[in-house]
């Protein structure tokens, strides 16, 4: 049996190179901490300069405030920060850096240089590192800033530079890197440049929307909502994406915590239950989101690059940016080209949609017309109607004018509008009218309940009576006729109208299970589903085609709701096909 290995303590060399797999996992990772260390540093402008998907060079010069020698030799030294003096400093982070180990682990797998300056000093200082190693400190003219340049990373750890990726695979993550950053900071101004080319060339930005016009577009931009929400702790800015406009990957959703990003489970849970009811499985709408709170409550010496924080009050977050983007997001007007653009000559149709033989003139654009009856048609049952309280203001329509084109497949309806066309799904834009309809006498206490003859006797489990205990009065004011008939059973003897079909056992288990995760406060939560159900199952009629009076009636009522743009079930109610699209489909760009 051979001797034990004497546990020895690791050299400086080898403990750096560690600490660069934590650090520092692809050329992405070094940009981040040095765009982040030059923000630290006061900087007004940040230069970036990538080869090979920054595999061969990684290069960030900022006009921050610089380094004299003694700083700059202690920079790249491991835990040397000018950050932290003692541990309850990490209480009260409010830079985006503090461990005081990037520069050194950076330094340890690549070729390294620093050149720095500071205001009026004689001379900057350069320092050139190899592989960890010192190889020269000299003076040398520059600048006030920071210059850093990263050469060949991991070119003395074989077994980490045969992870990295090809040059397009990590470019696309220093790419997404640098987005990060000049979303989080948008007074500063931003170069990217890779392989000797401008990829982008950002001034400083007056306002987060503005940046996100410079790097996304106009109809990206178009298409978001501004949030501004907050309970006095927790402070909730940005913009939020209305469901239409979605992507098949999160890459437009983004989240900054005191303006660092970085994510949490917490985020990720709040912004798939905020849009939950509104989007397709699936789908993720633009979400560019701001959370501060004091730095007490956030704990951002989680993860080893700083991706992630913990909340001290994550219930209290999650509530507020579920509340947040809810808000944001409900309603609001689709994004509209200038109105004389579309009041030009009226597009004639070459072929009527109903019957094959060619148009008549086509009318001048017209506005919705005046309330008509809303659209009921006769379906296979018909419970009795619901009462809804008169709408206190006029909601702004999706769409300002707009011109019925006609129909394809019996089934989608074409309009044209000052953007290009929409299409629109009768069946999913009746279920959100009458499913905001339902919800609305939900919220206002204004259901009415139907009698069960014979009534029901329905047994819980222990936990859930204990919920129906506590909350009969609420089931009352919703429609409920529910009783405690003692050890566990209850005895129901009415429903809401709208439900009075459903089987009482399974139900009454559904909102017990509702109520206990959340109390009264989670009652809007557990009431959704089931009115979106609702809603469905009354949509299931509108097989029929409509009237034009109809269809003007259908428009009008969705773009008199909260949510116009999806079915609960997250189905589409319109699909936006805007004039760029078209013109780049037909290749007129």
């Amino acid at each position: 049996m051979s001797a034990p290995t004497p546990i020895r303590v690791l050299p400086d060399a080898v403990i750096n190179q560690i600490a660069a797999g934590e650090v520092v996992e692809r050329p992405a990772s070094a940009l981040k901490e040095l765009v982040e260390n030059a923000i630290d540093a006061g900087a007004t402008l940040v230069e970036i300069e990538v080869v090979d998907g920054g595999r061969r060079l990684v290069r960030v010069r900022d006009d921050g405030s610089g380094m004299d020698r003694d700083n700059a030799l202690l920079s790249i030294e491991r835990h040397a920060t000018s950050k932290l003096r003692e541990l309850k400093d990490l209480d009260t982070i409010a830079t985006l850096g503090f461990r005081g180990e990037a520069l050194a682990a950076i330094a340890s797998v690549s070729q390294f240089s620093l050149v720095t300056n500071r205001e009026g000093a004689a001379a900057g200082t350069e320092i050139l590192i190899f592989g960890g190693k010192i190889q020269d400190v000299r003076d040398a003219g520059a600048p006030r800033g920071t210059d850093i340049a990263v050469r060949n990373l991991f070119f003395n750890v074989p077994a980490r530079r045969k992870f990295l990726r090809s040059a397009p695979t990590e470019f696309t993550h220093v790419r997404q890197a640098f987005l990060l950053e000049a979303l989080a900071h948008v007074g500063i101004a931003f170069v990217l440049r890779a392989d000797d080319a401008d990829v982008y060339r950002l001034p400083a930005a007056g306002n987060l929307l503005d940046r996100i016009r410079d790097l996304y577009g106009p109809e990206v931009a178009g298409h978001l909502r501004p949030i501004r929400f907050g309970n006095g702790v927790v402070e909730i800015g940005g913009y939020a994406g209305l469901p239409p406009f979605s992507r098949l990957d999160r890459e437009w959703q983004v989240t900054f915590v005191n303006g660092r990003p970085a994510g949490s489970p917490v985020l990720n849970f709040a912004v798939q239950n905020a849009y939950r009811d509104v989007l397709v499985g699936g789908r993720f709408a633009p979400l560019f989101l701001h959370v501060d709170l004091p730095t007490d409550l956030v704990d951002v010496n989680v993860h080893p690059a700083k991706k992630e924080v913990r909340f001290r009050r994550p219930t209290e977050v999650r509530d507020v940016v579920v509340e947040a983007i809810r808000l944001a997001i409900s309603g609001g007007d689709l994004p509209r080209g200038k109105r004389d653009d579309f009041r030009r000559e009226p597009v004639r149709p070459a072929f009527s949609a109903t019957t094959g033989a060619p148009a008549a003139p086509a009318p001048a654009p017209i506005s919705v017309p005046p309330p008509v009856a809303a659209i009921q048609p006769k379906l296979d049952w018909s419970p009795p109607p619901v009462p809804v309280p008169e709408p206190t203001s006029e909601r702004a329509a999706p769409w300002a004018e707009y011109r019925l084109l006609g129909r394809v497949g019996g089934q989608y309806v074409v309009l044209e509008t000052a953007d290009g066309l929409v299409l629109m799904d009768p069946r999913s834009a009746h279920e959100r009218v009458l499913y905001e309809r339902l919800l609305g006498a939900m919220e206002k206490r204004q259901v009415p309940a139907q009698g069960l003859l014979p009534p029901a006797t329905v047994v819980v489990s222990p936990t859930q009576a204990a919920a129906l205990r506590k909350h009969l009065e609420l089931l009352k004011e919703l429609g409920f006729g529910v009783a405690d008939f003692g050890a566990d059973t209850f005895l129901v003897d009415a429903l809401p109208t709208w439900i009075a079909g459903v089987a009482p056992g399974a139900l009454l288990s559904d909102v017990a299970d509702g109520l206990l995760q959340g109390g009264k406060g989670a009652a809007r939560d557990w009431a959704l589903p089931l009115v979106a159900d609702v809603a469905g199952r009354q949509a299931v009629g509108l097989q029929r085609e409509l009237t034009d009076a109809e269809l003007y009636a259908l428009v009008r009522d969705l773009s008199q709701t909260e949510m116009p743009y999806t079915s609960p079930r997250g189905k589409p109610t319109v699909i936006l096909l805007g004039m760029r699209e078209l013109n780049r489909k037909f290749g007129r760009e």
